[in-house]
């Protein structure tokens, strides 16, 4: 018989699964590398050759520290184990809410003495006494670090504190790393540091109650971990009709994605937001968009547009344009609005020259398409083509209305003008008097260039290739 083995209950199932009360109960709080050790149980447990020995090579641990995690597992009562031989039973995983287990009284009978000196106004049931217990034990908090907590949490809700409470207290600390005593003492002395602040902006948000643990957490996010100014905070919970602390949060953390942390920041955002909706509005009725909720588009895309520096006028023309290059999606437009911002076209004025000049190109392209008889519209791709003529190859008006003269009457017009300009191009090709002499007007379309290289490339020279377009590409 192997080293670890499955129950009989567990064998039934003819697989193994892993329970969430393991996952979301056991896993968080036990000890560096025996979760590990208990997975590598498992695994070897569904299988017939396997030994103590072999779990410990396969994890890099010591045998001795693979047999002291599986005795904590056994504590926890999810194995047995027997130690001559040394061999491991595996059991069905029981929440901690339905374990049952003793306690010795002997063991905490300190604890329990320290705990009846806090809790003096009421009775303290078998119950609450075996939480706590299962708490220390299952979460490694120190005895004296948990009366600490119940001390903490009774100055913030009174001596009829229910122990529900004291324990979500306690398993959020103990989730975070505090389960010593010091540690504990560290951590709640700085939530205290915070009281009289928490205290002024659980009176902004007009609350009739006093501040909890969650609330000194949240405050301490909001400080620390986002930045806001006490004044800011507090000036945010004054502006809150309902939702508490909650809703307080909520706003907070969309403004510091939005990075807005001042009050004024924040109302003239507020002051400008109706402006954003409508702004919004049109633009998604240029782009023959809908959308029921506006708030998601504005902080995904109009607050980073206008924090670039584009105004509703040049939103609203780049708008325009991408319609009429066919780009009908927010992310399409996104992605021209960032090409536009790279190249320095912020104002009304660089868009409207760089407008003027797409639209003074699509004539070009039109007068083009009707020398070819092509009667379709202007797409995106010929666009592309018609740059790459002009701006890359340089190649003049009155040679490319002669080119598509040419191309005229072939069954694929532009793919044989993109032939025949690459052709004169390579040939350095600039006048129609040049053209003429190549017989072009009598010829098929140009033969491949007889100086390409005929091998196979390379996978660096392919990339080399690609980079140097892409670096070419305006």
């Amino acid at each position: 018989m192997g080293f670890s083995r499955l129950s009989p209950e567990l064998n039934k199932q003819r697989k193994i699964t892993l329970e969430t009360s393991f996952i979301l109960e056991y896993m968080p709080v036990a000890p560096e590398n025996y979760t590990k050790v208990y997975l590598a149980g498992l695994s070897f447990a569904s299988t017939d050759d396997n030994e103590l020995e072999g779990i410990a090579l396969v994890l890099n641990m010591e045998t001795s520290a693979v047999w002291e995690a599986f005795n904590y597992w056994a504590a926890q009562g999810l194995v047995n184990v027997s130690p001559e031989p040394p061999s491991v039973e595996y059991l069905p995983v029981v929440p901690y809410s339905r374990r049952i287990k003793k306690y010795s009284k002997e063991k905490y009978k300190a604890f329990n003495d320290q705990l009846h000196a806090i809790i003096k106004d009421r009775n303290i049931l078998p119950n609450e006494y075996d939480e706590y217990y299962n708490l220390m034990e299952s979460y490694h908090i120190e005895d004296k670090a948990l009366l600490t907590i119940i001390g903490y949490c009774i100055r913030l809700k009174g001596a009829s504190i229910t122990y529900p409470y004291i324990l979500a207290v306690a398993k959020n600390l103990a989730h975070d790393g505090y389960t010593t005593y010091d540690r504990v003492q560290e951590k709640l002395s700085e939530l205290d540091l915070y009281d009289k602040d928490l205290q002024a902006v659980i009176k902004a948000l007009g609350l009739r109650r006093g501040a909890d643990y969650n609330d000194r957490n949240m405050l301490l996010k909001w400080k620390n971990e986002y930045g806001f100014a006490l004044e800011t905070i507090i000036g945010v919970a004054k502006r809150v009709k309902k939702g508490g602390i909650q809703t307080l949060d909520m706003l907070l953390s969309r403004y510091y994605d939005n990075k807005l942390f001042s009050v004024r920041e924040i109302d003239e955002f507020e002051a400008n937001r109706e402006k954003l909706y409508e702004l919004t509005r049109r633009i998604l009725k240029v782009l023959g968009l809908r959308y029921d909720s506006l708030d998601y588009i504005i902080e995904t895309y109009l607050l980073p547009w206008t924090n670039m520096g584009f105004s509703a006028e040049v939103l609203e023309k780049i708008a325009d344009y991408c319609f009429r290059r066919n780009i009908r999606e927010l992310e399409g437009m996104n992605s021209t609005v960032n090409k536009f911002y790279k190249q320095g076209l912020v104002s009304a004025d660089s868009i409207s020259e760089f407008l003027q000049a797409s639209i003074a190109a699509d004539e070009e392209i039109k007068k083009l398409f009707a020398v070819m008889n092509i009667s379709r519209s202007v797409t995106s791709r010929d666009r592309d083509f018609y740059r790459t003529w002009t701006h890359s190859w340089n190649i003049s008006d009155e040679l490319l209305l002669y080119a598509s003269g040419l191309a005229k009457d072939k069954s694929n017009p532009m793919a044989y003008l993109n032939s025949i300009l690459s052709s004169w191009y390579n040939g350095g090709i600039k006048t129609v008097e040049e053209a003429k002499k190549t017989g072009a007007d009598k010829s098929q379309p140009p033969a491949p260039q007889q100086n390409f290289i005929e091998r196979r490339l390379s996978a660096e020279e392919l990339n080399a290739m690609f980079d140097r377009l892409d670096d070419d590409d305006v």
